[in-house]
């Protein structure tokens, strides 16, 4: 039952892995090629690897985790103004999408970063 008094809007960040010494691989991909902003770490999180990147309101937060497996790791749904402008951009840049039909009038597709953590771009379609 929902609780009238507050409502969820969206998230403050989404947490994914990648393996130890990483970091370079993850700003080509994410500051690169799609454009997030590379975020410092607080201090007392500095020493453990990983990279914090922004895109708006949208934080994606990278950690270092051996023995990691992407498949263990929810995939976020990024919410995407000019998709296909992004889209021409990731193509350009030689990495494949995964086509989705359009649902709930989205549009959607999905894309892997170097380390196998999956990203769902979405953009809502006015019509």
């Amino acid at each position: 039952m929902s609780d009238p008094s507050f409502s969820v809007e969206g998230f403050h960040h989404v947490q994914l892995a990648m393996p130890p010494g990483s970091e370079p691989d993850a700003e080509a991909f994410y500051a690169g090629v799609l454009a997030f902003e590379v975020v410092p770490k607080p201090d007392h999180l500095a020493t453990r690897g990983g990279r914090w990147f922004r895109s708006g309101a949208t934080e994606l937060h990278l950690g270092v985790e051996d023995g990691f497996r992407a498949s263990t790791k929810a995939h976020p749904a990024l919410r995407v103004r000019g998709l296909r402008a992004l889209r021409e951009r990731v193509e350009s840049a030689g990495l494949a999408v995964e086509d989705d039909t359009q649902l709930d009038g989205h549009e959607r597709w999905y894309l892997r970063d170097p380390f196998g953590n999956r990203l769902e771009l979405i953009e809502a379609v006015s019509g």
